[in-house]
């Protein structure tokens, strides 16, 4: 039995408890009785909101959470997708590769390269490296190339079914506005599996990517080394263990 006044339902004598006590009993006539009290206003609104609110949330947390799954796993299978064009974009490019070049038919010495054919590997060298040349004037230096571009060296590294042809450059770059600001550098140009029909696979070259800074204030920059010896040894020594090297 429920009650809210301090008198006892059965005979009517006054009920003492406090306002912790759940139960009571009766000292009259020994019965026991629950004790229920008045709510206040914010315990009558609290009671309100978690009965109206609690539906609610849970009716925008489950779609929201499916919605999180759902994207995730959208995100994870576009990535796996693109991961997987990747590899065969790689594959067949590998394979388109092994198709176009004729490895058992790839240079091994220097001595291979025909005399006729040097003059077109400077030349397309000499324009890959004007081309790479990126970076060289700002408002207060104009870099340019000074005189010819020079070849000191040329390399066949080979191993097996594989080769790289690395030629060593030389050219001076002057400021126009600072005459007196000359840099000699020596540029890496490097060419991979080449065949003894030189000019038929020679394709695009690639210049080292090695930096080298013109200006002090490091505005200007090309690419290359500031000693034969540094282009020679991070570009052709590297490989002298493993690979056998030809030069001219």
């Amino acid at each position: 039995m429920k009650f809210k006044e301090k008198k006892c339902p059965n005979c009517g004598a006054d009920l003492e408890f406090s306002e912790t006590d759940k139960t009571c009993k009766c000292q009259y006539c020994k019965r026991s009785f629950e004790i229920e009290r008045d709510l206040s206003d914010i315990e009558k609104f609290n009671l309100v909101y978690d009965k109206i609110h609690k539906p609610m949330k849970m009716f925008f947390i489950i779609p929201l959470a499916i919605f999180c799954i759902v994207f995730i796993f959208v995100v994870v299978m576009i990535i796996g997708s693109m991961r997987k064009q990747e590899t065969n974009d790689t594959s067949i490019f590998e394979e388109y590769k092994d198709l176009i070049v004729d490895k058992e038919n790839l240079l091994t010495d220097v001595n291979e390269i025909k005399n006729r054919d040097f003059d077109i590997i400077d030349s397309q060298a000499s324009m890959q490296i004007n081309r790479s040349a990126d970076g060289v004037n700002d408002g207060n230096h104009s870099f340019s190339i000074d005189g010819d571009i020079t070849r000191e060296k040329l390399y066949i590294i080979s191993k097996e079914n594989y080769n790289k042809l690395v030629i060593i450059y030389k050219a001076t770059y002057e400021d126009f506005f600072h005459q007196e600001d000359r840099h000699t550098l020596y540029i890496p140009v490097i060419y991979e599996n080449i065949e003894k029909d030189v000019i038929s696979s020679l394709g695009n070259s690639k210049v080292t990517d090695h930096i080298y800074y013109l200006s002090s204030d490091h505005a200007c920059f090309t690419y290359g080394y500031e000693s034969f010896d540094e282009a020679y040894q991070e570009n052709v020594a590297i490989y002298a263990e493993d690979y056998k090297i030809t030069e001219k």
